[in-house]
């Protein structure tokens, strides 16, 4: 129970820091005596620290903690098949120290090799002076979808059955989470925003992809956008659901609404891009196709709204930044937020350090 406990005050303080001794029993509801015991405790291990004194409530000024940033990090990696970039970041989500390290060929064992020999010369730094890396954070991106991540063992056991991350967690003796980019992104987001609001991140690209993050901080996995039916009427997507998001907005949906409209045939579609659309098109056709996305992104929005209580949108992808998606969709709402996404991949490994200190710690 105790060890339990002190996860609660250290999550609280990756989510809420820095806190006083008074704020940590509101949020956790303990004691302020269990509470001095077990903050005594995490201050002798050095994983908090005090920060300084907080504003007084009308008493003494209290001190403050936060976790200690100085006491260890966690490695965060985004991987593309000829690079990859880490991160290291402390507690409090400082970054410290980046490097990318670009490579000829994608092979699995080599991309093991790559991750463990670049923790192990990090370790051998921070041992020196009594750090650690507590976790490490993956950045999954549609570049490796499509790979079956098998992991690599130095050892006789058999690795049929055991994925890159639990390969990487066996031989470094450090536990590696891995989430898909398109969460990092919301989360990145939220962080971004400093919010306390449900957040909907929606990817408008040749797939409608999208991520919620609850206002606790956590992802809400149980809405597929791209399949939500928006007119039951509409065109059938692969899958079988008549009039989704993807048959309506995706990149081959416009480029098709755009054939239909002026009457074109083309045989292989495939090789239109969104951006030939201006090029073949009439500017009416566009401000249709404009408007018929619009019209169902209103849908979608209402709906995660009454399903999900969202409040705050954040849209990307090419269909967002050619059609001007975000500003004309604001137009028709007052009560919530719209905006176009700009993090990049720090902002997204940043996400990936939060979600990864999150998890191990519980």
């Amino acid at each position: 129970m105790k060890d339990k406990n002190k996860k609660r005050i250290l999550n609280i303080l990756i989510n809420n820091g820095p806190l006083s001794r008074t704020e940590l029993s509101q949020y956790t509801g303990l004691s302020m005596t269990a509470i001095s015991d077990l903050v005594e405790e995490l201050l002798n291990e050095k994983i908090i620290k005090e920060s300084g004194i907080g504003p007084s409530n009308g008493g003494r000024r209290p001190i403050m903690l936060e976790l200690n940033s100085d006491n260890g990090y966690i490695a965060t990696f985004k991987i593309f098949r000829d690079n990859l970039t880490c991160i290291l970041f402390d507690f409090n989500l400082n970054k410290r120290d980046e490097k990318k390290i670009e490579f000829n060929y994608y092979d699995l064992p080599f991309l093991q090799s790559i991750i463990e020999n670049f923790i192990n010369d990090i370790e051998k730094d921070l041992k020196l002076n009594n750090k650690k890396i507590y976790g490490i954070g993956i950045c999954l991106n549609d570049d490796l979808k499509e790979f079956n991540l098998k992991g690599v063992l130095s050892t006789s056991i058999s690795s049929d059955y055991m994925t890159l991350p639990q390969a990487l967690s066996y031989e470094l003796d450090i536990p590696v989470i891995v989430e898909n980019e398109i969460d990092l992104k919301s989360m990145a987001e939220y962080l971004a925003l400093g919010i306390n609001d449900n957040l909907a991140y929606i990817d408008l690209n040749d797939e409608i992809q999208s991520s919620v993050i609850l206002r606790d901080g956590k992802i809400n996995d149980d809405i597929d956008i791209g399949h939500m039916i928006i007119d039951r009427n509409g065109p059938e997507c692969p899958e079988g659901h008549r009039g989704c998001l993807n048959t309506l907005v995706s990149i081959k949906a416009i480029i098709k609404k755009a054939l239909t409209s002026e009457k074109k045939y083309i045989n292989d579609i495939e090789f239109l891009s969104f951006d030939s659309v201006y090029k073949f098109f009439k500017n009416d056709t566009i401000n249709k196709i404009t408007n018929d996305v619009i019209d169902a992104l209103k849908v979608a929005v209402l709906n995660l709204k009454i399903l999900l209580n969202v409040k705050v949108f954040v849209l990307d992808g090419k269909i967002v930044k050619m059609l001007n998606v975000a500003d004309n969709l604001q137009k028709s709402f007052n009560d919530i937020i719209i905006k176009q996404s700009f993090v990049n991949d720090e902002d997204v490994l940043k996400a990936a350090a939060k979600l990864t200190l999150n998890k191990i710690i519980y």
